[in-house]
């Protein structure tokens, strides 16, 4: 813990009076004049007692005015400031209402006047205030020693990194160096704060740290506890230091000390921090973060953390001890704006279906993580006319459950954007395009190396599968326009590279084999096509109800694509085999490559799609600005394969979305079959299968296999200028960035008091048909809200309920109480898996979160209770 302290005494002494030199004779100075005293040797040094200079000790220039007026005593050589005094020397500033200078001893004073509207006597005006090297003091009486650099504070007060000093007493004793005597460190701001640290001896050293004899915390000016002496440092950034543990109980795990550690600031581009928890029942759980940093250049990490958790008593027959680790490194780098290196991989043990993070964490999305994965990814771009670039990958993927892993040693993809061979570089932009000037390509190509492991099981051997694979994908394309139609010829060849090839037969057994020989092997084929489009418009003039204006854009889009059977035996990328039931199979050689391999059977697809835009415009303000709105999208699209022995026509796809306003958005999608479909008599489940025959036979058009709507909204108050909240330090910001508006299940953001009241609710429904006898659905309804309930109460609840089940999922409640320099949290999940409570009240102010007071408890048990 990072604490910065200093102290106060509640006293108030009364200023000076005006002393008798005033009665001698003086010359009275023009009022609201600047007036410029040199010294004697404007070069001399500041240690007058070792260069000779001013007698007085000021080595600059002292500038100084008065709105009242300003008076010289020459018989003694004192000046005295009448009425919002204001000196300047060098980093010095003074103001107050009274400011006296004795020029023979080099020492000035400064206090405030009696306010006489106060009844009560006791208030003073003008108080000093005095601005030392960035840092201003407020006081009640304020000397200061031109020759020996030193001065006092009587009842001072300062503010340091969001924190306020007072003392009784603040001497200056040299540059930067403080002594305070009974005075306290708070960072509330009011007059009498809710809580301070106070000290009867204190040494300040400015920008670096606070030395006190004892210390105690007082809450409402009641002791709380205190310490026989404290060091703490004060300096600005990141500074190395103990981190203060937190104490708890745990029912399964008796008393623990969590996050008991050490941080280093290595230096300016590099940290590290070491952390522990330790369980009185046995356990423990060790934590390390490095980081480093370079500004404009690179980040990264490495954090890692080993758990020991021990289940039940010493000789209980359930006793058992269990080791978990995780390791996180992640580091990005831009070498330039084309080239750029990401780093994010996770490494965690997973043992018999248990996690890592379930045996230490309370975190709801590390609870619910299935996989783990893990990336690194170099992009380099080349810009220009013809686009291109290059990603090299190097991709994890790790079954928690399972403990299988896929790993992908590298992935390497080349990609070149559409290029035009036959346009000369020489041509005019403004010549036209020549039938050949639009003809382009596009090239894809990739490499990987792929490897699949996964542990042996009570009813499966393990598994381990190695095997690499290269693809290229070229693409002719030309898009001509005749007239409003646009004509787009293509042609695409792919070629696919193996180290693998698959071969099937049936032994001696009658049993199926299936064998991969090591050989390098190699398919080639190629699809060709048309596809043509246009855009239609209607419009609409109603002139009612202040609508102007509806239009409908319609795309309708028409393609046909053609390639060969690549199964046929001249091509040689398939096998086959006779089965025991005498029928010949067909298998490609290529079934178990990363790419795939050529398609089966020959196709000759026509496609069709409809886009369907709905506008509206209306009537606008005085300016005659009209205001336009989407109304309605909806897409159909559908297929139909000349090729295909029967069941011509695919499913007709359709989506649509609408929006009413700001406040509500639909949306959905359906899918249509033109067959019939027959249940088996001999099924007992009901199933059965499509079969040629169009519904339209039997007076229908088509049956709904499937169909989603979702129906939401976002309402939210006026936002406002408010004060209350949290304290949002940098390292939040930072932290916000990082998210880039991904917010998980239970990934909370610090509560917004600027928005009073914010509203989410959301509706889905979906159900499947394939076989119309036997339907599925599902429908749930989602919640969020939020709500000041004063100005300084803030609630939030989130949750979502299963219609069909009937069940609460993930509900969440969350208070915020905004208690000035403290503030209060409670978050509860009422039921489920991560079924907890977290009460906490804590200091607002960064620098002392970690003085907090927490409850908790969970079901699993995982921080305690």
């Amino acid at each position: 813990m990072l604490v910065t302290i200093a102290l106060m005494l509640p006293n108030i002494l009364f200023g000076q009076q005006i002393p008798d030199s005033l009665t001698m004779p003086s010359i009275a100075l023009p009022v609201l004049d600047t007036i410029a005293i040199a010294a004697h040797d404007s070069s001399a040094s500041r240690d007058s007692a070792k260069t000779p200079g001013s007698p007085s000790g000021i080595d600059s220039v002292v500038t100084y005015s008065a709105t009242d007026s300003v008076v010289y005593a020459l018989s003694n050589r004192t000046m005295f400031m009448f009425g919002q005094g204001n000196i300047r020397y060098k980093e010095l500033g003074l103001k107050a209402e009274r400011i006296n200078i004795n020029w023979n001893t080099s020492l000035l004073d400064a206090h405030g006047i009696p306010d006489t509207a106060d009844t009560t006597h006791t208030k003073f005006k003008g108080l000093p205030d005095m601005l030392d090297g960035g840092t201003t003091y407020h006081g009640s009486v304020v000397t200061y020693d031109f020759k020996s650099k030193k001065g006092r504070i009587d009842i001072g007060k300062t503010e340091i990194e969001r924190g306020w000093y007072y003392g009784n007493e603040i001497k200056k004793m040299e540059d930067k160096v403080l002594f305070v005597e009974d005075g306290m460190y708070t960072t509330c701001d009011l007059e009498h704060p809710h809580y301070y640290f106070f000290s009867p001896e204190m040494k300040i050293i400015v920008g670096n740290k606070v030395v006190a004899k004892p210390v105690t915390f007082c809450l409402a000016d009641v002791p709380i506890f205190a310490l026989p002496f404290g060091i703490f440092p004060t300096e600005r950034g990141r500074r190395s230091g103990l981190i203060a543990p937190a104490y708890g109980e745990s029912a399964n795990r008796g008393r623990y000390l969590s996050h008991l550690g050490y941080y280093w600031a290595m230096n300016d581009y590099m940290d590290l921090s070491v952390r522990g928890d330790g369980y009185a029942k046995g356990g423990y759980v060790l934590y390390s973060d490095y980081r480093y940093a370079s500004r404009y250049n690179f980040t990264g990490g490495i954090s890692g953390s080993y758990a020991k958790t021990t289940f039940g008593e010493v000789g209980d027959p359930a006793y058992a001890n269990a080791t978990s680790f995780d390791l996180h490194l992640t580091h990005n780098q831009e070498f330039n704006p084309t080239t750029h290196l990401s780093v994010d991989f996770t490494f965690t043990s997973a043992t018999q279906g248990t996690t890592y993070y379930q045996q230490t964490s309370n975190n709801f999305n590390d609870l619910l993580l299935q996989n783990i994965l893990s990336n690194a990814t170099f992009t380099k771009s080349w810009e220009g006319a013809t686009p291109s670039s290059l990603t090299l990958n190097v991709h994890r993927d790790q079954n928690l459950q399972s403990g299988a892993i896929n790993d992908v040693l590298p992935s390497i993809s080349f990609s070149r954007g559409q290029s035009y061979p036959f346009r000369s570089t020489k041509r005019s932009p403004s010549a036209p395009l020549t039938m050949f000037d639009l003809i382009g390509y596009t090239y894809n190509g990739s490499f990987e190396n792929v490897r699949n492991s996964a542990p042996a099981t009570d009813i499966s051997p393990a598994v381990y599968d190695q095997r690499w694979g290269a693809e290229h994908q070229v693409g002719l394309n030309a898009s001509p326009k005749l007239g409003y139609i646009t004509v787009t010829p293509n042609f695409s060849f792919f070629s696919v590279w193996y180290g693998k090839s698959t071969e099937k037969f049936i032994n001696a057994n009658d049993s199926l084999v299936s064998r991969e020989h090591n050989v390098f092997k190699t398919a080639d084929w190629y699809n060709m096509g048309v596809s043509v489009s246009t855009k239609l418009y209607g419009i609409l003039h109603p002139d009612i109800w202040g609508i102007t204006g509806i239009r409908h854009q319609l795309t309708p889009s028409l393609g046909y694509t053609y390639h060969p059977d690549f199964s046929r035996p001249k091509w040689g990328y398939f096998g086959q085999y006779v089965d025991t039931s005498g029928v010949t199979q067909t298998y490609s050689h290529f079934e178990k490559g990363i790419f795939g391999g050529p398609p089966i059977g020959k196709a000759q697809m026509l496609t069709m799609s409809l886009g369907n835009v709905f506008e509206m415009k209306t009537a606008g303000d005085s300016a005659g600005q009209e205001n336009k709105f989407q109304l309605m999208n909806v897409d159909l699209a559908g297929s139909y394969n000349f090729a295909a022995d029967s069941l011509r026509f695919s499913e007709i796809q359709s989506n649509y979305r609408t929006s009413i306003g700001q406040w509500l958005n639909i949306g959905g999608s359906a899918s249509f079959n033109l067959y019939k479909f027959v249940q088996d008599p001999s099924d007992p489940f009901g199933n059965g299968r499509t079969v040629n025959q169009f519904l339209i036979k039997e007076g229908k058009l088509a049956r709904l296999t499937n169909f989603s709507l979702s129906i939401g909204t976002q309402l939210s108050g006026e936002k406002k200028a408010t004060t209350a909240g949290p304290i949002r330090s940098e390292a939040d910001s930072i932290n916000a960035a990082a998210r880039k508006g991904y917010v998980g299940l239970y990934d909370q953001e610090l509560p917004d008091f600027s928005i009073p009241w914010n509203l989410g609710l959301s509706w889905n429904f979906s159900q499947s048909q394939e076989n119309p006898y036997r339907k599925s659905h599902s429908s749930g309804i989602a919640a969020n809200l939020g709500f000041n309930l004063t100005e300084f109460w803030k609630i939030t609840a989130t949750t979502s309920y299963d219609i069909v089940d009937r069940q609460l999922a993930a509900p969440q409640i969350t208070v915020y109480r905004d208690l000035h320099c403290w503030e209060m949290n409670f978050d509860w999940v009422p039921t489920g898996y991560n079924k907890h409570f977290e009460f906490t009240i804590r200091l607002k102010a960064p620098q002392l979160q970690d003085i907090k007071v927490t409850r908790q408890g969970s079901a699993r048990d995982v921080y305690g209770q």
